[in-house]
């Protein structure tokens, strides 16, 4: 019998699908709705304090709505790093529009979905590394380059995500210390001292550029574990 005839290159063979039976190409996916900025100047106007801003008062209300706590839930700092919130402990108008845009977030049942599924625990590392650092501007308080420490106390468990076996040993070492404000230089230092350095101080090298009070720390680690 006649040989049969080779088959199409895979090129040719995708195109045939994408054709009706007609010949006719099929139509492309429907493009998705447009986001409704009404409906984002809604929720705005909801939750805002302020005509242009939202402080603490309205995160707390919006927290409240997408059932989260405001105090000890990284998904809200997580949110505000998203929206790309500029100023300590507030979000501006326009960050609150473009951000929800973007994201196409135009009502709470949305951003409710979104925001619970935010896990800043699995960011690679150079995205969690700009989170962290962002934690630590949106904590200021209004002018301050530095946070207390016992501000520190509190937000880097929140913020590390069980990132830092170096977290409990640092925060007690912090606790104790003369220190009482931390700089963005040494928050943002502690995470790749993490990254780098192993908890029985494999990688640390004394004439290293690290913050003086890390090397404080590493000191005091050394002379406990020798007691």
């Amino acid at each position: 019998g006649r040989a049969r005839p080779p088959p199409p290159p895979p090129a040719m063979s995708a195109l045939r699908r994408l054709r009706s039976p007609r010949g006719e190409r099929r139509a492309p996916p429907p493009a998705p709705p447009p986001c409704d900025i009404a409906a984002i100047l809604g929720l705005w106007d909801t939750y805002a304090d302020e005509e242009d801003a939202m402080g603490m008062d309205g995160l707390v209300a919006l927290c409240a709505a997408l059932g989260i706590d405001p105090e000890s839930d990284v998904r809200l700092l997580c949110l505000c790093w998203h929206l790309k919130a500029k100023k300590p402990a507030l979000l501006l108008k326009e960050e609150w529009c473009e951000g929800l845009e973007r994201l196409r977030l135009d009502s709470i049942e949305k951003l409710k979905v979104f925001v619970l599924a935010l896990d800043p625990a699995s960011l690679d590392k150079r995205s969690f590394r700009d989170f962290f650092k962002f934690v630590f501007l949106f904590s200021r308080e209004g002018t301050h380059r530095t946070i207390e420490k016992d501000l520190v106390a509190a937000l880097m468990p929140i913020a590390l995500c069980g990132r830092s076996p170096h977290e409990a040993p640092f925060l007690k070492f912090l606790e104790a210390c003369a220190t009482t404000r931390v700089t963005l230089d040494q928050w943002c230092s502690f995470l790749e001292f993490t990254d780098k350095v192993s908890t029985d101080f494999e990688g640390y090298e004394e004439d290293g550029a690290w913050p003086l009070l890390l090397d404080e720390y590493v000191e005091q680690a050394r002379a406990d574990k020798e007691v």
